[in-house]
Protein backbone atom coordinates (compact mmCIF):
# COMPACT_ATOMS: atom_id res chain seq x y z
CA UNK A 1 0.00 0.00 0.00
CA UNK A 2 1.45 3.33 -1.01
CA UNK A 3 1.44 6.43 1.16
CA UNK A 4 -0.45 8.45 -1.46
CA UNK A 5 -3.97 9.60 -0.83
CA UNK A 6 -6.35 9.72 -3.78
CA UNK A 7 -8.66 12.62 -4.45
CA UNK A 8 -11.62 10.38 -3.56
CA UNK A 9 -10.10 9.48 -0.18
CA UNK A 10 -9.37 13.13 0.57
CA UNK A 11 -12.94 14.06 -0.41
CA UNK A 12 -14.38 11.33 1.81
CA UNK A 13 -12.23 12.48 4.72
CA UNK A 14 -13.28 16.13 4.24
CA UNK A 15 -16.96 15.16 3.95
CA UNK A 16 -16.67 13.02 7.08
CA UNK A 17 -15.13 15.87 9.06
CA UNK A 18 -17.81 18.29 7.87
CA UNK A 19 -20.56 15.78 8.71
CA UNK A 20 -19.08 15.43 12.20
CA UNK A 21 -18.96 19.23 12.55
CA UNK A 22 -22.60 19.46 11.43
CA UNK A 23 -23.57 17.23 14.37
CA UNK A 24 -22.53 20.05 16.70
CA UNK A 25 -24.79 22.60 15.01
CA UNK A 26 -28.46 23.13 15.96
CA UNK A 27 -30.81 20.32 14.89
CA UNK A 28 -33.95 20.94 16.95
CA UNK A 29 -35.62 23.19 19.51
CA UNK A 30 -36.53 22.62 23.13
CA UNK A 31 -38.50 24.74 25.56
CA UNK A 32 -36.83 23.00 28.51
CA UNK A 33 -35.09 25.63 30.61
CA UNK A 34 -36.08 28.46 28.28
CA UNK A 35 -37.34 31.72 29.86
CA UNK A 36 -40.78 33.20 29.17
CA UNK A 37 -41.26 34.98 25.85
CA UNK A 38 -40.85 38.47 27.34
CA UNK A 39 -37.38 37.58 28.68
CA UNK A 40 -36.22 35.73 25.59
CA UNK A 41 -32.64 36.81 24.74
CA UNK A 42 -29.64 35.15 23.09
CA UNK A 43 -28.78 32.24 23.05
CA UNK A 44 -32.52 31.49 23.06
CA UNK A 45 -34.76 32.04 20.06
CA UNK A 46 -38.27 33.52 20.01
CA UNK A 47 -40.47 31.62 17.58
CA UNK A 48 -43.38 33.10 15.64
CA UNK A 49 -45.77 31.31 17.99
CA UNK A 50 -44.45 33.43 20.88
CA UNK A 51 -42.52 30.57 22.48
CA UNK A 52 -38.97 31.00 23.64
CA UNK A 53 -36.83 27.97 22.86
CA UNK A 54 -33.24 26.83 23.01
CA UNK A 55 -31.46 25.10 20.16
CA UNK A 56 -30.31 21.49 20.57
CA UNK A 57 -27.28 20.12 18.72
CA UNK A 58 -27.36 16.84 16.84
CA UNK A 59 -24.73 15.45 19.22
CA UNK A 60 -26.92 16.30 22.23
CA UNK A 61 -29.90 14.68 20.50
CA UNK A 62 -27.88 11.53 19.88
CA UNK A 63 -26.87 11.50 23.54
CA UNK A 64 -30.47 11.87 24.69
CA UNK A 65 -31.77 9.25 22.28
CA UNK A 66 -29.00 6.85 23.32
CA UNK A 67 -29.92 7.28 26.98
CA UNK A 68 -33.58 6.83 26.10
CA UNK A 69 -32.67 3.66 24.18
CA UNK A 70 -30.76 2.25 27.14
CA UNK A 71 -33.56 3.12 29.57
CA UNK A 72 -36.21 1.61 27.30
CA UNK A 73 -34.13 -1.54 26.79
CA UNK A 74 -33.68 -1.94 30.54
CA UNK A 75 -37.42 -1.43 31.02
CA UNK A 76 -38.21 -4.13 28.46
CA UNK A 77 -35.75 -6.57 30.03
CA UNK A 78 -36.94 -6.03 33.60
CA UNK A 79 -40.61 -5.74 32.67
CA UNK A 80 -40.83 -2.17 33.98
CA UNK A 81 -41.96 -0.74 30.61
CA UNK A 82 -45.59 0.32 30.96
CA UNK A 83 -46.52 -0.34 27.32
CA UNK A 84 -44.21 -3.09 26.15
CA UNK A 85 -45.71 -3.25 22.63
CA UNK A 86 -45.26 0.46 22.02
CA UNK A 87 -41.81 0.33 23.60
CA UNK A 88 -40.71 -2.43 21.20
CA UNK A 89 -41.98 -0.42 18.21
CA UNK A 90 -40.18 2.71 19.40
CA UNK A 91 -37.03 0.67 19.98
CA UNK A 92 -37.24 -0.68 16.42
CA UNK A 93 -37.67 2.85 15.06
CA UNK A 94 -34.65 4.04 16.99
CA UNK A 95 -32.40 1.20 15.88
CA UNK A 96 -33.57 1.22 12.28
CA UNK A 97 -33.62 4.89 11.49
CA UNK A 98 -31.91 7.14 13.96
CA UNK A 99 -29.02 4.94 15.04
CA UNK A 100 -28.72 3.40 11.60
CA UNK A 101 -28.67 6.71 9.81
CA UNK A 102 -26.78 8.97 12.12
CA UNK A 103 -24.38 6.57 13.83
CA UNK A 104 -23.76 3.98 11.11
CA UNK A 105 -22.74 6.48 8.44
CA UNK A 106 -19.57 7.79 10.15
CA UNK A 107 -18.49 4.23 10.96
CA UNK A 108 -18.91 3.06 7.37
CA UNK A 109 -17.13 6.17 6.07
CA UNK A 110 -14.18 5.47 8.37
CA UNK A 111 -14.03 1.84 7.23
CA UNK A 112 -14.10 2.98 3.62
CA UNK A 113 -11.18 5.33 4.25
CA UNK A 114 -9.18 2.48 5.78
CA UNK A 115 -10.06 -0.14 3.14
CA UNK A 116 -9.63 1.36 -0.29
CA UNK A 117 -11.41 0.00 -3.32
CA UNK A 118 -13.83 -2.41 -1.59
CA UNK A 119 -16.84 -2.20 -3.94
CA UNK A 120 -19.23 -3.92 -1.49
CA UNK A 121 -18.23 -1.45 1.22
CA UNK A 122 -18.83 1.43 -1.21
CA UNK A 123 -22.33 0.11 -1.91
CA UNK A 124 -22.95 -0.14 1.84
CA UNK A 125 -21.61 3.43 2.17
CA UNK A 126 -24.14 4.65 -0.40
CA UNK A 127 -26.92 2.92 1.55
CA UNK A 128 -25.73 4.45 4.83
CA UNK A 129 -25.69 7.92 3.23
CA UNK A 130 -29.27 7.42 2.04
CA UNK A 131 -30.27 6.33 5.53
CA UNK A 132 -28.51 9.38 7.00
CA UNK A 133 -30.52 11.66 4.72
CA UNK A 134 -33.74 9.88 5.72
CA UNK A 135 -32.84 10.23 9.41
CA UNK A 136 -32.17 13.94 9.02
CA UNK A 137 -35.50 14.25 7.22
CA UNK A 138 -37.30 12.58 10.12
CA UNK A 139 -35.61 14.92 12.59
CA UNK A 140 -36.67 17.91 10.46
CA UNK A 141 -40.27 16.65 10.44
CA UNK A 142 -40.15 16.42 14.22
CA UNK A 143 -38.90 20.01 14.41
CA UNK A 144 -41.24 21.29 11.70
CA UNK A 145 -43.97 23.83 12.03
CA UNK A 146 -41.90 26.04 14.27
CA UNK A 147 -41.51 28.80 11.71
CA UNK A 148 -37.75 29.08 12.23
CA UNK A 149 -36.37 26.03 10.42
CA UNK A 150 -33.63 28.13 8.78
CA UNK A 151 -31.95 28.55 12.18
CA UNK A 152 -31.31 24.80 12.31
CA UNK A 153 -28.19 25.09 10.15
CA UNK A 154 -26.55 21.97 11.61
CA UNK A 155 -29.41 19.78 10.39
CA UNK A 156 -29.42 21.33 6.92
CA UNK A 157 -25.62 21.18 6.62
CA UNK A 158 -25.70 17.49 7.56
CA UNK A 159 -28.48 16.69 5.08
CA UNK A 160 -26.83 18.71 2.28
CA UNK A 161 -23.41 17.16 2.81
CA UNK A 162 -24.87 13.66 2.96
CA UNK A 163 -26.82 14.31 -0.25
CA UNK A 164 -23.71 15.64 -1.99
CA UNK A 165 -21.60 12.70 -0.81
CA UNK A 166 -24.34 10.32 -1.94
CA UNK A 167 -24.39 11.87 -5.42
CA UNK A 168 -20.60 11.68 -5.76
CA UNK A 169 -20.48 8.06 -4.53
CA UNK A 170 -23.29 7.02 -6.87
CA UNK A 171 -21.56 8.65 -9.81
CA UNK A 172 -18.36 6.85 -8.86
CA UNK A 173 -20.15 3.51 -8.62
CA UNK A 174 -21.98 4.08 -11.90
CA UNK A 175 -18.68 4.88 -13.61
CA UNK A 176 -17.26 1.57 -12.41
CA UNK A 177 -14.18 3.11 -10.86
CA UNK A 178 -13.09 4.69 -7.61
CA UNK A 179 -13.86 8.41 -7.31
CA UNK A 180 -10.67 10.41 -7.72
CA UNK A 181 -8.84 7.62 -9.57
CA UNK A 182 -8.44 9.82 -12.64
CA UNK A 183 -9.72 9.24 -16.17
CA UNK A 184 -9.88 5.63 -17.26
CA UNK A 185 -7.53 4.59 -20.04
CA UNK A 186 -8.88 3.07 -23.24
CA UNK A 187 -7.93 -0.54 -23.95
CA UNK A 188 -4.50 -1.02 -25.47
CA UNK A 189 -2.98 2.25 -24.27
Amino acid sequence: MSGRISLGQAGRAAAGLLLAAALFGPWAYTADGAPPAEWCRAPYLLLESGRCVGRVSGAAMLGWVTLWFLSLSAGLITGAAAHAGAAREALGLFVGVVAGGLLLQPLVSTLLLLRRGARQLRIFHVASLGLAIASAGLVSLGSGGSGAMAALWGLWLYAGLAAGALAVEMLGLAGGRRPGAGPSKPNGI
